[in-house]
């Protein structure tokens, strides 16, 4: 199953949960419509028969009742879900939060805490994302880890200290591939509806467990007989509401599970294809045989257990599938020794489960490496298409040791500068410096007015190291980055955003370069720091935006008209739409561009599919594709919401 495949079946999963949520909506409704009205009657004085007086003057259906039930159902389950909604609306970073996490700043120089971030840095750059956050849950010895967040560009991983210190560097990139399987396939945003829907619905049960605390306080008071019939009528509904609201959570906590156990096997499946070692995750699943071995301390786990590596013990209400069948399905050699060790410990024989896989794991880690990435340059077109395609959302083996040979790369202070918080503004401003001596010039004398000084002294000393790496680490950097950059202030990132804005407008004209890195950017900051984009303005997509989203990527690559041509009918054939026109050379202008591209990033993912094929067969028609077109290809695809990794081999031709 692919990206686009993984997209709709997440919108699919959305609209069964809703559909079952409304349903226990309208159930709750009813039932509590017909207590109320029961507790109502039964309360009333009674006639001689022992009947109550209203029984026979009171009519069942009652639309003014029902309609009030309905109301104040609706204003408890939906307050409280929308209370959770809020609380949880920072994304990732407060579940994190929550949950007791730390934040590892990008500049962390513990070994425990670099291997960590090093780990998720590689699997960011290797699957196109920005670098998330990392979060580390410094209390929790147990083995487990985290994905949460509304997106991809809000998403968190958060690791227990017992998972860095227990699991060895493959067993950890494991699980964290697991992690960025949630969170390339959409599984993320139903986690965090999941928890606020089931604590809607507690609430009525805590409500209803209230009024009956305040019944019994109030039991020694004196009152009148119908004052005590209208008191214990309330005691009955308060029941009757806690019942309800507690059976609601039963069976929201039932939705939960179903709906998490699946998603759980196909994201160890999508850990396996990522790092093609299954050795790693089968390790350490098989770590945390124990009943402790994935145990979190904190309170808040319960209602986030669908979301962790592990949830613990099977129970009715586990929202994983067991540990054995889990490995079983990865690594069939594991799960054998998992059993017979268990079967020998129960027994008072032979060593521990743990102990035994661990010995295995370490022994055999090393067994299934990923295989080296391919230096050859992406060739004929069909191949480039298939293969830039197929790599969104779905990173290989291959992708994981490219991320991690272009990381190892870098010289030490590029490194180094992307991970601080003022070097990570100098290395964005020198790589949008100009070749031109003069230009270049001018930018500094312009980075002297409105950037810091020890960031204007960063991209003077980094703008010598930068023009020589090759071009196709560029966006690489950018993507490592991000993740410093989203540490900055609002003020200073209002300052680095206007600094990027002169700095491209100081030549004025916007060259392909520039105009990705600006979009990436502004795409993946503006939402964390509430800065909106000047070209975010949301309208319906329509064709048009297609024409012009093809004719800017034909000519872009192009070196003549005719050229232009051919390479646009290849991406209208790709689309299979009808009516599309090559607009000219004036009309396919970048902020055109970038208006079609905000606006076709609403579309289906099935559409959305072939329109990222479209923009691959543009920058394929030739058989090479050029580090521009390879940068271009990978920016028009971020802005859609398809991450897709640095494209194996490089380019054969610089632009």
């Amino acid at each position: 199953m692919d990206f686009f495949a993984h997209q709709d079946r997440a919108r699919r999963n959305t609209k069964l949960l809703v559909g079952l949520m409304v349903a226990a909506f309208v159930a709750t409704v009813v039932i509590i419509y017909v207590v109320a009205l029961a507790v109502f009657i039964g309360s009333q004085p009674n006639l001689s028969d022992g009947s109550p007086a209203l029984f026979e003057r009171t009519a069942w259906w009652q639309p003014d009742v029902f309609l009030l039930v309905a109301a104040g159902v609706s204003l408890v389950i939906g307050g409280g879900s929308l209370y959770k909604t809020l609380q949880l609306s920072g994304g990732g970073e407060k579940l994190a939060e929550m949950l007791g996490g730390r934040r590892l700043t990008p500049d962390a120089r513990d070994p425990l805490e670099r291997k960590v971030l090093n780990i998720v840095e590689e699997m960011a750059i290797a699957s196109g994302t920005a670098v998330p956050p990392v979060y580390l849950l410094d209390n929790e010895s147990g083995i487990n880890a985290f994905a949460a967040g509304l997106d991809i560009d809000s998403a968190v991983i958060g690791i227990t200290r017992g998972a860095a210190e227990q699991l060895s560097r493959d067993e950890l990139q494991g699980v964290v591939a697991h992690e960025f399987s949630h969170i390339l396939h959409g599984d993320m945003r139903l986690n965090l509806r999941l928890i606020a829907i089931v604590h809607g619905i507690l609430v009525l049960g805590l409500i209803g467990y209230y009024m009956l605390r305040i019944f019994a306080s109030g039991r020694h008071r004196r009152s009148s007989k119908n004052e005590g019939g209208a008191q214990a009528g309330i005691a009955l509904f308060g029941l009757a509401l806690m019942v309800i609201g507690y059976v609601g959570t039963f069976f929201g906590s039932l939705i939960k599970a179903a709906v998490s156990r699946q998603r759980e096997f196909l994201a160890d499946a999508s850990a396996v294809q990522f790092t093609r070692n299954p050795a790693g995750i089968a390790g350490a699943l098989a770590r945390i045989a124990s009943p402790d071995g994935s145990k979190l301390e904190t309170p808040r786990a319960a209602e986030a257990s669908h979301m962790f590596f592990s949830s613990g013990l099977w129970t009715l209400f586990a929202t994983h599938p067991p540990l054995q069948e889990r490995i079983a399905r990865i690594d069939a050699a594991t799960a054998a020794l998992l059993a017979e060790s268990t079967a020998n410990s129960s027994s008072g024989t032979g060593s521990s489960p743990q102990a035994a896989i661990a010995g295995f794991a370490s022994g055999s880690a090393d067994l299934k490496t990923p295989p080296a990435a391919s230096a050859a340059p992406l060739a004929a077109p069909p191949v480039a298409t298939r293969s830039a395609v197929a790599a969104i959302g779905e990173p290989t083996a291959a992708d994981i040791a490219h991320a991690h040979e272009l990381l190892t790369a870098l010289p030490s202070r590029l490194r180094d500068a992307a991970h601080d918080p003022f070097g990570c503004r100098g290395l964005v401003y020198a790589l949008l410096l100009d070749p031109d001596p003069n230009m270049r010039h001018q930018q500094f004398q312009l980075l002297e007015s409105l950037a810091e000084p020890a960031s204007c002294q960063e991209t003077r000393e980094l703008s010598l190291l930068v023009d020589t790496q090759p071009r196709e680490q560029r966006l690489m950097l950018v993507d490592t980055a991000i993740g410093t950059l989203r540490t900055l202030s609002i003020e200073q990132y209002k300052r680095f955003r206007g600094a990027i804005e002169a700095l491209v407008q100081a030549d004025r004209r916007l060259d392909l370069f520039e105009w990705v890195l600006q979009k990436i950017l502004l795409r993946h900051l503006d939402p964390v720091f509430g800065t909106e984009s000047k070209v975010g303005k949301k309208r319906s997509p329509s064709r048009r935006d297609v024409s012009v989203l093809l004719s800017c990527l034909a000519y872009g690559g192009a070196s003549s008209s005719d050229e232009a041509a051919a390479a646009f009918e290849r991406g209208v054939a790709a689309t299979g739409l009808k009516g599309l026109q090559l607009l000219t050379a004036s009309q396919a202008r970048l902020d055109a561009l970038g208006d079609a591209v905000d606006a076709l990033a609403s579309i289906k993912p099935k559409s959305k599919r072939r329109v990222v094929e479209a923009i691959a067969a543009i920058v394929s028609h030739d058989g090479v594709i050029t580090a521009t077109e390879a940068e271009l290809l990978r920016g028009v695809a971020d802005a859609l919401g398809c991450p897709m990794p640095p494209l194996l081999g490089g380019t054969a031709t610089a632009a």
